[in-house]
């Protein structure tokens, strides 16, 4: 187990942030985020996690509705018809465990730019990249940077609201993690990933990182503010979820919700 040191976060993360803020836009790799603003304006959008839930969920029920996807959610696509409009990924090791399949996508893949370093060059000419702030304050507005947090989920939010969905559906987020030790650590995992829809998410013998569901809370908690602060909304139709920040929809209501919107 490879503790997280919050001691050196604090020291480093400033001049990191600040670094990073700067060169993402010296870099011109802000036009696909540019390009993505209003693009679903008033339209549902759906925000698809990894959690074991997805197993029990109909995803094929919803192919064509605008969706955001995270991290490895391509693992699915050999059970079900549905897509994602794109993918976004924040995790460093997640970044490096599955660029290739990143450099390889048709569908529009967003890095986080902190992870530029452990990417090879030729992986980063073909992803899109999106930057963050040192805080965990929502940010409406991508080009600026999405805001920190313990879950990627919180970035797909950000995403979401950017491009002007209302309402957002999410489907796979468990919010039910199970492992020993403390939350935000690297861990080597052992056995058939339990937590995540395919056994091999996190393949035995990998390293994860382990979650923080109370940070997660309070980001989740920031996010749909933010929604409601616009008159928008954000509905939980995770099949059995354990989250309780967003307002419960069952997958069927979800479907009811959509067939009326388009």
């Amino acid at each position: 187990m490879i503790p997280l040191s919050r001691s050196v976060v604090r020291m480093t993360q400033p001049a990191r942030y600040a670094f990073d803020s700067v060169t993402f836009k010296m870099t011109g790799r802000q036009e696909p985020l540019d390009a993505l603003r209003d693009r679903h304006k008033g339209k549902p959008m759906l925000v698809v996690g990894n959690g074991p839930s997805l197993n029990q969920t109909p995803l094929e029920c919803f192919a064509g509705v605008p969706s955001i996807g995270m991290n490895k959610i391509d693992l699915i696509y050999p059970r079900t018809n549905w897509r994602p409009d794109l993918v976004v990924c924040v995790n460093n090791l997640v970044a490096i465990q599955h660029q290739d399949i990143f450099a390889a996508s048709s569908i529009p893949i967003f890095v986080g730019w902190k992870a530029r370093w452990y990417l090879r060059r030729d992986t980063r000419r073909k992803v899109n990249f999106f930057n963050t702030t040192l805080t965990n304050a929502f940010s409406k507005d991508a080009v600026a940077g999405f805001g920190s947090s313990a879950t990627v989920t919180y970035i797909a939010l950000q995403m979401a609201y950017w491009m002007g969905a209302d309402p957002v559906i999410i489907f796979g987020v468990d919010h039910s993690f199970k492992f020993t030790g403390p939350e935000a650590t690297y861990q080597k995992r052992e056995g058939p990933d339990t937590n995540h829809f395919d056994p091999n998410y996190f393949k035995s013998g990998t390293y994860w990182g382990t979650p923080d569901l109370d940070q997660s809370e309070i980001d989740y908690t920031l996010a749909r503010h933010a929604f409601e602060a616009d008159g928008r909304k954000v509905y939980d139709a995770t099949v059995g979820g354990k989250l309780n920040v967003f307002e419960k929809m069952s997958v069927e209501d979800a479907e009811t919700l959509l067939r009326l919107r388009f």
